[in-house]
């Protein structure tokens, strides 16, 4: 795909440490950008407007910066860095009570790579704390969170109460629950049982390694686990069209930190344990080709046609600003198979073609609530879409 200059430079910022070649390869761009309102948002947007500001002042052609932009990009990096001390500051509390009461728990994604991965908290943008803890600990979680004041706070964006009341059995996290504006996710798992994949709970917890976070001891995932459960969950948002740039900026500097300790095999095999190896290799090589990270040749050559045209044009999409998703409608009819009532049949499918107004707004980001009935007949037009692609997949599964 061609990208245009500002797009190749928001890519090359991401990298927390590049190397003196590629932070040349910066400095060479930065002449030939001639949108900086175009790359100042959406790099902004994209979650990498403070790891191009740390970089400013390596670059020699930084002059030609406007000083708007770098106003801009400083701003937005002082607000993460504040904004993390007060999610450090909670999540400090929180695992220095649950861990004086020998509850283990492992941090997930921002409020552990920000710190670990990324060694400066103003370059790493997350909006809440995930915590997983093993599952006859919950209650007790739960039970003290309240007592320091934290509140369950329940979303109704739900696709309909039937889905809700079919499925709520199967628990990912409790509901979140907030403190003065900061919200926390209590994980059991990491997936739902429906997805095809099975990022194994007593696996991951078998494979954890001990860490310090803001001065409190606890668990993270290993290495391989790491990678692979941030895969997932970037191929989740990926396909319904609510992408997490972050999840590709921290699979690039994860890959990029341990590109030469990596143990392919052992990371091979556990993507097929897992059974996720054709999800976690696509990402893998969608970010060698865009984001230059170091990945073995035979790596790449083996995995190579997993990242089709579609995908990279869905990436280069988000990748500007631009809305879309995977058009794939399998999920919902691995729910249906798992419904036996054909009465309960229908109404899923009702809830699905009908959701409520609070679903569609969030859904589709919709500003106007008055509008929200003009994007039914788009939901429509997606389902369609959703079916033939499905029915295409069968089709070629069968050659």
């Amino acid at each position: 795909m061609q990208l245009q200059v500002e797009d190749e430079l928001i890519l090359s910022s991401i990298k927390i440490s590049p190397s003196p070649s590629e932070l040349e390869y910066i400095n060479n761009l930065i002449p030939f950008i001639q949108n900086w309102d175009y790359l100042v948002s959406n790099i902004i947007d994209r979650g990498i407007g403070p790891l191009l500001y740390k970089k400013i002042s390596l670059l020699s052609n930084n002059s030609q910066i406007p000083e708007t932009v770098k106003s801009k990009l400083k701003q937005v990096y002082y607000k993460t860095f504040s904004r993390s001390s007060i999610l450090y500051e909670h999540f400090r509390k929180i695992a220095e009570t649950l861990t004086a009461q020998n509850i283990p728990l492992i941090a997930l994604k921002g409020i552990y790579l920000s710190e670990w991965l990324y060694q400066d908290i103003g370059l790493r943008q997350f909006s809440d704390i995930d915590i997983l803890v093993k599952e006859e600990n919950a209650s007790t979680c739960i039970s003290i969170l309240e007592k320091m004041g934290y509140k369950s706070f329940e979303f109704e964006s739900n696709l309909s109460k039937f889905v809700e009341s079919k499925f709520d059995n199967d628990i990912v996290h409790y509901l979140p629950m907030i403190l003065n504006g900061v919200s926390i996710e209590i994980h059991i798992k990491l997936h739902k049982k429906i997805e095809k994949f099975d990022l194994n709970v007593q696996k991951l917890w078998y494979n954890a390694i001990p860490t310090t976070i803001n001065g409190i001891q606890l668990y993270a995932l290993n290495t391989n686990d790491l990678i692979i459960h941030i895969c997932l969950h970037l191929d989740k948002h990926f396909r319904s069209g609510h992408i997490q740039f972050t999840c590709f900026n921290d699979v690039t500097n994860l890959l990029e930190k341990y590109s030469d300790s990596i143990d392919w095999k052992s990371f091979s095999k556990d993507c097929q344990f897992y059974k996720c190896e054709s999800i976690v290799y696509m990402y893998i090589v969608l970010i060698n080709k865009y984001m230059n990270v170091k990945v073995p040749t035979k790596i790449i050559q083996k995995y190579n046609s997993l990242l089709t045209e579609e995908y990279e044009q869905l990436f280069c999409n988000y990748l500007r600003g631009n809305g879309g998703s995977i058009i794939s409608i399998s999920k919902h009819f691995s729910y249906l198979n798992n419904i036996n009532n054909i009465s309960d049949k229908v109404i899923y499918i009702l809830g699905v073609l009908f959701p409520s107004k609070v679903f569609m707004i969030e859904k589709y980001e919709i500003k106007r609530p008055s509008s929200v009935f003009f994007y039914y007949p788009y939901r429509y037009y997606i389902a369609i879409l959703g079916i033939l692609n499905y029915l295409k997949k069968k089709v070629v599964a069968r050659k």
